[in-house]
């Protein structure tokens, strides 16, 4: 098929940026990793099409982590090898993709996936397989119910986890009635669900809400209709992701809409500032905590993996991809998730002891600490997601807001 592209990723040539670094030292550990039988990642990513902006950092990332854990000597001796397919942004294509992984590569896991309804998709093809997949999905659904979940896992946090961000930060300030306003596809119908699910429980009034189209050019229409609320909302919360996100920012503006506005998580990235450009001043986010890595106390056990970690993927990627952000993140815990879990699996792994190791993992990454649990595929700690400002084109915390109730 013309969109398989497989990388590997060895240590004996580490492929950086499209140039090629050849380690000399025949002594050193990951010249002697390369020498053993790889262990094979197979990711499906969106490396074009509509979710290009997620989906490109999160690959570079992945690419990023095997490189670094194939320098240190790999894994048990061995070298990773990563082999990476573009979906094009299609459901259909991801599906496929998988398929040929599974049926071509015997990957000891799966990765990938950014959009909800392509790791959906997926699950059954995956499930059948028993192959481990750590999806970078948000939506609950990717790994709930874990009964029917067993070989899935996710390391974004649920779409219920910044939603509480927000909702904790409107409570404070007594602000209940909210407008909803969600991108018209999987990851905005699911969260407008969680809403209505958790919101009004709290206390919550949902006095309106409308789709985006994730083409929108102009939003004007949907927005000035908010203004017929009765009653009148006291915030904005938009769930949604560059570049519709930018579009309703921009046409929120100017409108000249004053309630204040909250983003979802899935604008956590340089993108949505580069684009939206001083629209975007004032609006909060709920965020993961690494656009305000550098602000964090040191006491914080996320504040040097995340500094380095930025650090690392500028100084290759920054150049072709822009800034280090939440995305690229989630590819990058992905892989060092599967590193961990082939350590803990011992001596020739397999898939199956690879899935049991997750389900048995703490980990601090930079998507945030996690306790993995038989129930529980994601157990990213509440406290990872936190609440930014946007102010003069730079992301400020706004400390005291985390993704648990109060």
């Amino acid at each position: 098929m013309k969109n398989r592209r497989k990388v590997s990723l060895l240590a004996s040539a580490a492929i950086v940026g499209g140039s090629t670094l050849t380690l000399l030292a025949t002594s050193s550990p990951s010249i002697l990793a390369s020498s053993r039988t790889p262990y094979v990642l197979g990711m499906s990513v969106s490396e074009t099409g509509a979710y290009s902006a997620l989906g490109v950092p999160e690959v570079d990332s992945a690419r990023l982590a095997v490189q670094q854990i194939n320098r240190a000597g790999g894994i048990h001796g061995h070298p990773l090898k990563l082999v990476v397919l573009d979906s094009q942004s299609s459901v259909t294509l991801a599906v496929e993709n998988y398929r040929q992984l599974i049926q071509n590569d015997h990957p000891l896991g799966l990765l990938g996936s950014a959009s909800t309804g392509s790791a959906v998709a997926a699950i059954p093809e995956i499930e059948r397989a028993h192959i481990p997949f750590i999806a970078n999905a948000s939506d609950a659904e990717v790994i709930n119910p874990a009964s029917q979940r067993q070989w899935i896992f996710k390391v974004p946090a649920v779409d219920t986890t910044p939603m509480q961000v927000i909702l904790n930060y409107l409570k404070a300030h007594k602000m209940t009635r909210v407008a909803f306003v969600y991108m018209n596809a999987s990851y905005g119908t699911g969260a407008l669900a969680d809403f209505k699910r958790i919101a009004p429980p709290q206390g919550f009034k949902l006095v309106a809400s409308t789709a985006i189209d994730p083409t929108a050019t102009s939003v004007t229409s949907q927005l000035a209709a908010l203004k017929a609320a009765k009653p009148a909302p006291q915030a904005v919360v938009v769930w949604d992701i560059p570049p519709s996100a930018d579009t309703i920012i921009t046409d929120y503006r100017s409108l000249g809409l004053k309630w204040p506005i909250f983003f979802s998580d899935g604008v956590s990235s340089p993108a949505f500032v580069s684009l939206g450009k001083k629209a975007v001043n004032g609006v909060f986010v709920a965020s993961t905590k690494l656009p305000i890595a550098a602000q964090l106390p040191n006491s914080d056990p996320q504040k040097k993996v995340l500094q380095n970690y930025v650090k690392d993927f500028n100084k290759q990627f920054e150049s072709k991809a822009g800034p280090a952000n939440m995305f690229g993140g989630f590819g990058y815990d992905d892989v060092y998730l599967y590193k961990a879990a082939i350590e803990k699996a011992g001596a020739n792994p397999t898939p199956a002891s690879v899935r049991n190791a997750l389900e048995h993992l703490h980990y601090n990454g930079v998507t945030g600490v996690m306790h993995l649990t038989p129930n529980n595929h994601n157990g990213l700690d509440p406290k990872s997601e936190i609440l930014a400002k946007i102010v003069k084109g730079q992301w400020k915390w706004v400390p005291g807001y985390y993704g648990n109730k109060p």
